[in-house]
């Protein structure tokens, strides 16, 4: 199995060829949350990993910070010689992939944000982020691990692989993920960022919606994507929207097809 090779070992996945794309997923939902956009191997290379103390990453100290999840970011590239990709965030991997896109410019050719938010304002949001941090709290993770992953997921098997996954998290470094996320905003750094956006949300996923308005105030190439009849599960439960509109988005972008590999200049 692919892991970092340092003491903080990151659980990765890629497959296929072709452009980058790093996707970074919610708390606790690891590398299955991106299941169905394995289906784009054919054009692009996938790789999916399991954020620090999520499913079988690691962390020994029991500590992080918001940019050690950032620079987290990083070591997967390094470990795959990626040298740019495409960087796409789900949820509260969308506030990872924005910082990510800060701090590491000359890393990043294209930046996609599915159920996309610089910072968790509103009130449903913040509701959900505590409810996190009460069940972390409780170390109820079976709990969480079924909710989550029948919750995202049509296909029974998938959805019991998700389970079992998720039952392996560190409910400590849950709870500090939960809490880092819900104390972040990128607000202030969101006029940095020079690289083509995508922004997808589910067309019934409302309370994210408002979100998009800043985007598009602070950042010059923004591109806004409703998938018809979804919620807030776009990249399980509408899979086939999603990387369709994945793919019309970097080949429009120019983003497809290119090689990013570190002997490549």
């Amino acid at each position: 199995m692919p892991y970092t090779k340092d003491a903080r070992r990151l659980y990765y996945q890629t497959v296929g060829k072709g452009t980058p794309i790093i996707f970074i997923a919610p708390p606790a939902m690891g590398h299955l949350t991106f299941h169905y956009q394995t289906l784009l191997k054919n054009d692009y290379r996938i790789i999916t990993f399991d954020n620090r103390g999520d499913c079988r990453s690691t962390c020994p100290d029991h500590s992080m910070t918001f940019d050690d999840l950032v620079d987290d970011v990083n070591r997967i590239m390094e470990a795959n010689d990626i040298q740019k990709a495409i960087i796409c965030g789900y949820s509260n991997g969308g506030l990872i992939a924005q910082k990510f896109t800060i701090t590491y410019p000359e890393k990043v050719i294209g930046l996609m944000l599915i159920g996309g938010y610089y910072a968790p304002k509103n009130i449903l949001l913040r509701i959900e982020y505590h409810f996190g941090i009460w069940i972390a709290k409780k170390k109820s993770i079976p709990l969480l691990a079924k909710a989550l992953s029948f919750n995202h997921f049509r296909d029974k098997k998938v959805a019991e692989r998700m389970e079992s996954e998720i039952k392996r998290t560190n409910p400590f470094l849950l709870k500090q993920q939960y809490q880092l996320g819900l104390d972040v905003s990128n607000e202030d750094l969101l006029h940095v960022i020079k690289v083509p956006l995508l922004l997808i949300y589910g067309a019934n996923d409302k309370y994210v919606h408002d979100y998009q308005y800043y985007f598009r105030n602070q950042i010059s190439e923004v591109d806004v994507a409703y998938v018809h009849r979804s919620k807030h599960q776009v990249p399980t439960k509408y899979f086939h929207e999603c990387n369709a509109i994945i793919k019309e988005w970097t080949t429009r972008k120019g983003l497809l097809p290119l090689r990013y590999a570190k002997n490549i200049t």
